[in-house]
């Protein structure tokens, strides 16, 4: 495609991800909140249903209610082909998404031991989505090809 189309595209695909955080709240913050809420990229607020959050600070041990941010941030991923989505965030909070899927059978002590699974497949998502509706939001990102073999390829 041309340079002036590329930058359309990628223009287009910003302003879909209004919605997005612009930062992410962790679950022990948004916990002693009174109205658990984010701001959104555009200003905007957020909010987070407070039984999800409850029910989330039981799936998670305290220990990592630091280290989990809300919302979860699933990256539908164009460059990895169709229904292929990412994760936005750290090994515990990927742990915690695949615990919730039920793909994890491991407890939580054994957590560093986990070799962690980056992609989601749609119907995962969808899942994720129905149990996590408040706490987990969509992005989309847009890169060639080339772009993701680029960044795969071993720095010499």
């Amino acid at each position: 495609m041309s340079p002036s189309i590329d930058r359309l595209i990628e223009h287009e695909i910003d302003t879909l991800n209004d919605h997005l955080p612009e930062s992410r709240v962790t679950l022990r913050e948004l916990c002693e909140m009174d109205k658990p809420c984010f701001n959104t990229r555009c200003g905007e607020q957020s909010v987070f249903r407070v039984e999800e959050l409850e029910w989330l600070r039981k799936q998670v041990p305290g220990l990592y209610h630091d280290s989990v941010r809300l919302p979860i941030v699933i990256l539908r991923r164009l460059d990895y082909g169709l229904g292929v989505y990412t994760v936005a965030g750290n090994k515990i909070e990927l742990f915690m998404i695949h615990r919730i899927l039920g793909y994890v059978d491991l407890e939580w002590e054994d957590f560093a031991a986990w070799k962690p699974v980056e992609r989601l497949a749609r119907p995962q998502v969808q899942v994720l989505r129905k149990r996590m509706p408040s706490t987990s939001c969509i992005g989309i990102v847009h890169a060639t090809r080339e772009d993701a073999t680029e960044d795969s390829k071993p720095d010499v």
